[in-house]
């Protein structure tokens, strides 16, 4: 893309987020060519809102291209917690396992080893919610939902675990409860098996660039699939043994 179609891109986005409307599409011709253009278009949007950065999702392709959307500071609430629905209309929840950074781990030439990434970490118990600014979440581009911050509507902070470590994290139960009725209840099933690998692997993505700041997390993807919620709806995600999250999609 010339710098028209990114500037275009990047304002119908901005304009969405801050609106809080939809739009069908980006404008011809400002559609991300590859993951580098989306995570462009992504870190610009980000600037241009004047947010920072308190942390990210990561999701590994099939070619094993690891790709990040930001979770911006003003949607990263702590548990229990309240957001409007009419902020996060699609309302996608996914129960999950993050991990928040005790200490930077700042760029460097040379990866950072499991057993480092490890040492750094805190797990949590996470809600994370699917958020698109898109009217058609499902059939979008996934390239443009790549530069959508990779479809992050907010995430919800719920118990540290410091000990996760002695914890089998590829076998824990997930239950997701809505209005106190379970919703979905599983044991295992984490994409990656282990929900670390993906967060080592952002590790060594960012350390080429700016890196891990303490304070910052890092999310990896859901335990439960993705539930749709609705307005007024009250959520709970809980691991057995391990911990919970809670939030409540106001009207």
């Amino acid at each position: 893309m010339d710098h028209a179609q990114t500037d275009a891109a990047i304002a119908a986005l901005v304009s969405a987020r801050r609106s809080r409307t939809r739009i069908t599409s980006l404008p011809d011709g400002s559609h991300p060519a590859d993951v580098a253009e989306a995570l462009a278009l992504q870190d610009a949007i980000i600037a241009r809102l004047g947010e920072r950065v308190a942390g990210w999702k990561v999701a590994i392709s099939k070619d094993d291209e690891v790709m990040r959307g930001a979770i911006i500071g003003s949607r990263m609430l702590q548990s229990p917690a309240s957001l409007a629905a009419s902020d996060v209309p699609l309302l996608g929840i996914e129960g999950e396992i993050a991990f928040l950074f005790n200490r930077d781990l700042p760029p460097r030439g040379t990866d950072y080893s499991g057993e480092d990434v490890a040492k750094a970490v805190t797990a949590v118990v996470g809600i994370e919610i699917v958020d698109s600014r898109f009217q058609d979440y499902a059939n979008s581009p996934f390239l443009d939902r790549v530069a959508d911050c990779m479809s992050n509507g907010a995430f919800i902070v719920g118990t540290h675990c410091p000990d996760w470590q002695s914890t089998d994290l590829p076998k824990l139960q997930a239950t997701l409860r809505v209005n106190g009725d379970i919703a979905v209840q599983k044991t295992g099933g984490h994409v990656a098996g282990d929900p670390i690998l993906p967060a080592i692997a952002l590790v060594n993505t960012l350390r080429k660039t700016v890196g891990v700041a303490a304070g910052q997390i890092i999310t990896t993807g859901t335990y439960t699939g993705l539930h749709f919620a609705k307005p007024g709806d009250s959520i709970t995600v809980e691991f057995t043994r391990f911990g919970t999250a809670e939030m409540t999609a106001t009207r």
